[in-house]
C-alpha cells in the first residue's frame, strides 16, 4: 500500500474544508449518476437485448450491488489505514471508465460484468468520503457537510439522468453510458492532485493496526449503531427499488417518452430531494445541540411520512398529479439520508469510521442495491400475466411499505442513544 500512503501529507491551506467537501460533492454527484443511469436506460437496453423485467433488475441492481457490498469492507480498511483521497480518487477512475464501457456491452452477460465493476470502484467512494468528513468537519457541522455531500449524489441521479435521458433520446442509450463515464475521470485527476489528506490523531495512529474481527465486535455491540444500519438497509430496499423502475412506470403507465421521464421526472427528483438533503442537515444543526437523539428522529419521522406521499402517486391517473406527489415525498426522504448517515459516526471511534459506514454500505446493497430492483422486476413480471402494465405499478406498490419499518428502527435507536454515544 506505499502507492496509497504517500499521499498522506497533511493539509496546510485554511480553505481546505470547504474545497475538499465542494470536490467530494462532486465526486457523490457522480457515484450516484454512474450507479443509477441505467434506470433510465431500462427500456431500450431491456427492447435491444430481448430481457425481461427480472433480468433488468438484476443489471440494474443485483449486478452492481454484488461486489459493490464484497468490497465495501476492504476498502473502508484501507480508507481507515491509507490516504482516503487516494483511494476516492482511484476508485472514481475505476467506475468512470467502466461505466463508459458498459455502452460497448454485447450482450446480457457482458452487461452484468461491467455494472459488476462499476460496483468495485464505487465501494471505495462514500466510506472514504464520510470519513473525511468527519475529519474536516466538528460534529455540530458534521451532518450538514455530509447533507451536502449526499446532495450532489442526489444532483447526480436525478438532475444528471436528464442528460443522459437527452444524450440517449438524439444517439442511443450506449451514447450515454459513454458519455456519463468519460466525464467523471478529469474529476479524479483534479480530486488526487489539489486535495490532501487531513492529519489524524495519534490515537488514529496507534489504532491502525486493529484486525477487522476486532473492529466488528467493537462496532456490532453498540445497539444504537446496529439499529441505524438496518434502519437504513430496509430503507434502503424500498427506496432503490422504487428509483431504479419510476422511469419506467412513467413510461408505460403514463405513456411519457424517454426524453419527457428524463426531463419532468428528474426536475421533480432535483428539486425536491436537492433541498430536502440540505434542509435536513441544516435542520440538524439546530436541533442536534439541544439533544443528541434528533439524530435519530429525525430520520424516524422522515421515514414515517414518506411513504404517505409516495404510494399515492402510484395510484393516481394523472401523471403530473404523480409527481407532484413525488415532489413532496422526495423532499421528505431526502431530508433524512444525510442525517441518517452522519449519526453513524456518532457511535464510531476516528479509525473506525470508513468500516461503519462500509458496514452500512454492505446490508444496504445487498438489501436494497440488490434485492429491490430485483424483487420489484419479480413481482412485476409474476404479476404481468393478469394485470399487464400495471403490473409494475403493484409491484412499487408492494415494496412501498419498507420505511415505516425502518422508521422502527430508528426509534430503537434513539432508546440507548446517550448511553453509547462518543460524541
Amino acid at each position: 500500500m506505499s502507492g496509497v500512503a504517500a499521499h498522506d501529507a497533511p493539509s496546510v491551506r485554511s480553505t481546505a474544508p470547504v474545497y475538499a467537501l465542494v470536490l467530494l460533492t462532486a465526486v457523490s454527484f457522480f457515484n450516484y449518476l454512474d450507479r443509477m443511469v441505467v434506470a433510465i436506460l431500462v427500456e431500450p437496453i431491456k427492447l435491444e437485448f430481448g430481457l425481461s423485467d427480472t433480468q433488468m433488475g438484476l443489471i440494474t441492481g443485483f449486478a452492481f450491488a454484488m461486489l459493490y457490498a464484497i468490497l465495501g469492507l476492504p476498502l473502508a480498511r484501507i480508507a481507515d489505514r491509507h490516504s482516503r483521497i487516494t483511494l476516492v480518487s482511484i476508485c472514481l477512475a475505476v467506475w468512470s471508465a467502466m461505466t463508459a464501457l458498459t455502452g460497448l456491452a454485447r450482450n446480457f452477460v457482458e452487461l452484468f460484468a461491467v455494472r459488476m465493476a462499476v460496483g468495485v470502484g464505487e465501494a471505495g467512494c462514500v466510506p472514504a468520503a464520510h470519513s473525511l468528513l468527519g475529519d474536516l468537519f466538528p460534529r455540530e457541522r458534521r451532518a450538514f457537510a455530509i447533507s451536502v455531500f449526499q446532495a450532489g449524489g442526489v444532483l447526480g441521479q436525478s438532475a444528471g439522468l436528464v442528460l443522459a435521458a437527452v444524450v440517449a433520446q438524439v444517439w442511443g442509450w450506449r451514447a450515454a453510458m459513454i458519455v456519463v463515464g468519460l466525464l467523471g475521470i478529469p474529476l479524479a485527476i483534479l480530486m488526487f492532485f489539489t486535495v490532501r489528506e487531513p492529519p489524524r490523531s495519534e490515537t488514529h495512529a496507534q489504532a491502525s493496526g486493529e484486525s477487522m474481527l476486532a473492529t466488528l465486535k467493537a462496532l456490532m455491540v453498540r445497539p444504537p449503531l446496529v439499529h441505524i444500519i438496518l434502519g437504513i438497509a430496509v430503507g434502503a430496499f424500498g427506496s432503490y427499488g422504487m428509483g431504479q423502475w419510476l422511469p419506467s412506470f412513467f413510461i408505460r403507465i403514463h405513456g411519457l417518452s424517454l426524453s419527457e421521464v428524463g426531463l419532468y421526472s428528474g426536475a421533480v427528483a432535483t428539486v425536491g430531494a436537492v433541498l430536502g438533503t440540505v434542509f435536513g442537515g441544516y435542520a440538524l444543526t439546530r436541533l442536534g445541540p439541544r439533544d443528541i437523539r434528533w439524530e435519530l428522529w429525525w430520520p424516524m419521522i422522515v421515514f414515517a411520512i414518506f411513504p404517505l406521499f409516495m404510494l399515492p402517486s402510484l395510484w393516481v391517473d394523472d401523471w403530473k398529479a404523480a409527481l407532484g406527489l413525488q415532489l413532496i415525498g422526495f423532499f421528505i426522504g431526502a431530508s433524512g439520508a444525510g442525517v441518517a448517515l452522519s449519526a453513524l459516526q456518532t457511535y464510531a471511534e476516528q479509525h473506525r469510521r470508513a468500516t461503519a459506514v462500509a458496514i452500512t454500505l454492505l446490508m444496504s446493497s445487498l438489501l436494497g442495491l440488490g434485492l429491490g430492483p430485483v424483487a420489484v422486476g419479480a413481482i412485476s413480471d409474476f404479476l404481468a400475466p393478469t394485470f399487464g402494465t400495471d403490473s409494475l405499478r403493484y409491484a412499487l406498490i408492494a415494496t412501498g411499505f419498507m420505511p415505516f419499518w425502518a422508521a422502527t428502527h430508528f426509534w430503537l435507536a434513539s432508546r440507548s442513544s446517550k448511553r453509547w454515544s462518543l460524541a
